[in-house]
C-alpha cells in the first residue's frame, strides 16, 4: 500500500511469518491426521542404531554454535522395531530441537537407547532450565507453553511435542517426561520391540 519501501529489510519479517504459518497449517494438518488414526505410516523394520546417530549428526552443529555438547549414550544390543523411519525422526527432531532450546551454554544434550524387556526406550536428557512441576502434566497438549517458552515469534507452533506424542501413540508406543527444575528434564519413548528379520533405513 505505499505504507513501506518493498525492501529485504521490509520483506523478511512478512517472510518470516509467512513461513510460521505454513509451518503451523503442516503441523495442525499432522496432528488432526495423527489424532484421528488416519496418518499414513510407511511401516518396515528400523534400526534405531542407525537412526539416532543420524539424527544427533543433523543437530551437531547447531549445538556447538549454542556452546551445548550433544552425544548418544552408546547402546548394548538394541533389538529393531517396526515402523515409520521417517515420523520417528520426526519425533527426534521434535526432542531434541526442544531440548536444545532450553539448555544454555555449557549444558548436555544425551540421546540413549536401551532395550527393556520386549520394548526399545530412547531417552532424550538435557541439563536445562527443567520445567515446572505444574506445567510437566501438560507439555503434551497441543498450543501449550509453560511460562519459560510464552515467546510466539520464536518460530515455533507450540505443536511439536503433541505432534510427537500422537506419532509414538500410532506406532504402539508411549512418551513421557520427568524434570527437575534448573537440573533438566528426560523424555522416555518406549516402542514395542520387533524380533523380526534385517532391520533397515
Amino acid at each position: 500500500d505505499g505504507v513501506f519501501a518493498l525492501s529485504p529489510e521490509n520483506l523478511e519479517p512478512v517472510h518470516g511469518q509467512t513461513m510460521l504459518l505454513k509451518r503451523l497449517v503442516n503441523d495442525l494438518r499432522d496432528l488432526a491426521l495423527a489424532e484421528s488414526g488416519q496418518i499414513a505410516l510407511d511401516m518396515a523394520p528400523v534400526d534405531l542404531g542407525r537412526l539416532v546417530p543420524r539424527v544427533i549428526a543433523r543437530f551437531a552443529p547447531q549445538a556447538q554454535a549454542q556452546g551445548v555438547a550433544l552425544e548418544m549414550a552408546q547402546p548394548g544390543d538394541v533389538p529393531s522395531i517396526h515402523g515409520d523411519a521417517q515420523r520417528l525422526e520426526q519425533v527426534l527432531n521434535n526432542l531434541l530441537s526442544n531440548s536444545l532450546r532450553h539448555t544454555p551454554a555449557g549444558g548436555r544434550v544425551t540421546l540413549g537407547l536401551a532395550a527393556s524387556g520386549d520394548r526399545v526406550r530412547i531417552m532424550v536428557q538435557d541439563t536445562g532450565e527443567g520445567i515446572p512441576a505444574d506445567d510437566l502434566p501438560h507439555i503434551f497438549e497441543r498450543f501449550y507453553r509453560s511460562d519459560r517458552a510464552r515467546q510466539r515469534g520464536d518460530g515455533h507452533t507450540g505443536l511439536g511435542l503433541a505432534i510427537a506424542r500422537e506419532l509414538v501413540r500410532a506406532h504402539g508406543g508411549d512418551i513421557s517426561a520427568a524434570s527437575l527444575h534448573d537440573q533438566g528434564t528426560t523424555l522416555t519413548i518406549d516402542l514395542p520391540a520387533s524380533p523380526a528379520a534385517p532391520a533397515s533405513l
